[in-house]
């Protein structure tokens, strides 16, 4: 069987598609899935580490993007806990924003659901970004994640992302630090970090 990247756009047949149920803090959710999608049968602990972090220490407002959203776990459990909250979800993968679609769907929720080459689709300020970053696409990719936020971050909004310390937290985080002139450790867990940037001016 050939191995693809889950960012990458590849034909799927009605055999690679699944729909799975998992628990986060005792609240079930349903999701449809696909073979080669990151986490495809589990919420997968970084992004719990993540999400937990946020809820125990964010007060979330506005507008909330998810970048490379998968099939949309963050998206979607933050605005169970954050229902005020406009949730927009990106990914270039044509199959994660199918799948993200239909789970809103499937768990209740109104999120917008856009397929974007990072922040291609982002043409208003937003006021929060979390996301788990796809690390496989490479660290240029990842350090686009960071600068691209800047630019779409309305002043005081924040971006708080999972990245795990042997992906190159270190690295990440002074770059954080170069891009937004401040980044702040909200998590430290089994080798997860979660690190926190707030826009204090443009």
């Amino acid at each position: 069987m050939i191995k693809h990247h889950y960012f990458l756009n590849v034909e799927h047949n009605q055999n690679d598609y699944f729909t799975f149920s998992d628990y986060f803090l005792n609240e079930k959710y349903t999701f449809n899935s696909c073979s080669d999608i990151f986490s495809k049968d589990c919420i997968d602990y970084g992004t719990s580490v993540l999400l937990k972090t946020v809820i125990n220490n964010l007060n979330l407002n506005g507008t909330v993007l998810d970048v490379g959203c998968g099939y949309g776990v963050i998206g979607i459990i933050l605005k169970k806990y954050f229902s005020s909250i406009n949730v927009v979800m990106l990914d270039i993968n044509k199959t994660a924003v199918q799948l993200t679609k239909e789970n809103c769907i499937l768990n209740n929720v109104d999120a917008i659901v856009l397929e974007s080459n990072l922040y291609d689709k982002i043409d208003k300020k937003v006021n929060n970004i979390v996301t788990n970053p796809p690390i496989k696409a490479g660290k240029e990719n990842l350090f686009n994640v960071v600068s691209g936020a800047f630019n779409v971050l309305e002043n005081n909004g924040t971006i708080t992302l999972v990245i795990k310390k042997k992906h190159g937290m270190e690295s990440l985080k002074n770059f954080m630090n170069q891009t937004f002139g401040n980044v702040q450790i909200l998590k430290r867990d089994s080798g997860y970090y979660i690190l926190h940037s707030v826009k204090t001016n443009d």
